[in-house]
């Protein structure tokens, strides 16, 4: 009696070994079936990139990148997934990836075009001039590496305009400055200020009024502090009329 009931527990013990297997393996079969090669799932992702479907490239680009990490097509997954970072405006996670792009394949005929997107993932994040400059200084330390490490690269000729208007925002906002500290009599600071924007930036269109600035600030340090306030008043209302 206990013989028939160990055989039948046995045999109950099988069955549920089996179907489970069964299950196990129907399902491992499935994901075998319905898991795409690195090339199909390359064109999925550049076709997601051409409809402007980002997030979805994102995820076919980290799959691709994941599934099959020694195929020639993960190379061109790291870089298209930074595209995909880049124009859908996350410039943050893209110039993540270019520089990891970079630093994993040094010697890549795309590492211009890395750096190129490095210096432009920082040019779009610049504030105004009135705001820190932390964004605008990056792009510019990118596209000189650019520059120096790639002068003849097709992309270092690119580079040169944003260069350019980066230059500029600095140097605009020198002078957003320098005109904050004279205004408010800060004299030595607002004098170093324009010096700076001499001495860096001899491209900015408004020298004449710089220069006329720095002769105003000599000026005012040249005065013996007892006769300052005195003075102060008049030249105050003098000043008054160029704001």
């Amino acid at each position: 009696m206990k013989d028939g009931k160990l055989f039948r527990f046995g045999l109950v013990l099988l069955i549920i070994t089996l179907v489970g297997g069964c299950a196990t393996m129907k399902g491992w079969f499935a994901k075998k079936k319905t898991e795409q090669p690195p090339e199909v799932m390359a064109a999925k992702g550049i076709e997601q990139l051409k409809k402007k479907k980002y997030d979805d490239a994102i995820e076919t680009f980290e799959k691709l990148k994941d599934r099959y990490p020694y195929s020639e097509h993960s190379l061109l997954a790291q870089i298209k997934l930074a595209d995909a970072y880049f124009y859908n405006k996350k410039y943050e996670e893209a110039a993540q990836a270019y520089k990891e792009f970079e630093k994993l394949h040094p010697t890549n005929p795309a590492v211009p075009y890395a750096i190129y997107r490095q210096g432009l993932c920082y040019y779009r994040q610049r504030s105004t001039i009135d705001r820190d400059q932390t964004f605008t200084t990056k792009a510019i330390e990118e596209f000189r590496r650019l520059k120096q490490k790639f002068p003849d690269s097709e992309y270092t000729a690119k580079a040169d305009k944003y260069l350019a208007k980066c230059r500029r925002d600095l140097a605009d906002h020198e002078f957003y400055v320098a005109e904050f500290y004279f205004k408010t009599r800060r004299y030595p600071a607002a004098l170093e200020r324009y010096q700076l924007l001499v001495e860096e930036y001899p491209e900015f269109p408004r020298q004449t009024e710089v220069k006329r600035q720095i002769a105003r600030c000599q000026e005012m340090l040249a005065i013996p502090p007892e006769k300052k306030s005195g003075l102060l008043y008049g030249l105050t209302h003098i000043f008054e009329a160029d704001w």
